[in-house]
C-alpha cells in the first residue's frame, strides 16, 4: 500500500471517518465498561475543530483520523483512530505529527488526550510517542506531551 496524505478533513470525508472509527473501535464496545460513544457527531467535529484524515492516494480510501480540540490554555487529541487493516504502518504517527504541529504553530506548548486504561495497546502507542501519564480517574487514563 502507499504510503497515505495526511489532510485536512472536508465535510464530505464525515461518513468515511465514522466508518474508520467504528472498525477501530469495534473490539472494545462491547468488551469495555466506561467507553464513551466514541463515533458521535463526526460531521460536527470537521465543522468545528481541527481535524485530519489519512486518505489512501489513488484510491480515495479513509483509513484513519484524528481531531483535534484547541481551548484556552490545552490542545487535546479528543479522537483517532486507524482501521485495523492498515495498523502498523505509522498512520497514527502521522496523524498525530500533524496535530503537533498544527498546536505548536497554534501556540500551545503540550497537548493532553485521556484513553481507556484497558486498551493497553492504545496506552502503549502513546507512551512509544512520548506521552506521559498524569493519571486516572474511573475507566480513563489522561495522558501529556510536551510539544518543544
Amino acid at each position: 500500500m502507499d504510503t497515505p496524505e495526511i489532510r485536512q478533513a472536508r465535510a464530505e470525508d464525515a461518513p468515511a471517518f465514522t466508518s474508520v472509527i467504528r472498525a477501530a473501535y469495534g473490539p472494545w464496545i462491547d468488551r469495555l465498561e466506561g467507553l464513551p460513544d466514541v463515533d458521535a457527531g463526526v460531521a460536527d467535529e470537521i465543522a468545528h475543530h481541527p481535524v485530519w484524515v489519512a486518505e489512501q492516494p489513488g484510491t480515495g480510501r479513509i483509513v484513519g483520523g484524528l481531531v483535534l480540540h484547541l481551548e484556552p490554555g490545552v490542545a487535546r487529541i479528543a479522537n483517532l483512530a486507524v482501521h485495523p487493516d492498515c495498523g502498523g504502518q505509522g498512520i497514527g504517527r502521522a496523524l498525530m505529527a500533524a496535530a503537533e504541529d498544527h498546536a505548536r504553530a497554534a501556540g500551545y506548548g503540550q497537548m493532553t488526550l485521556a484513553s481507556h486504561r484497558d486498551m493497553t495497546p492504545t496506552l502503549r502507542f502513546y507512551r512509544n510517542s512520548g506521552w506521559a501519564e498524569t493519571g486516572r480517574e474511573g475507566f480513563r487514563v489522561f495522558m501529556v506531551k510536551d510539544l518543544g
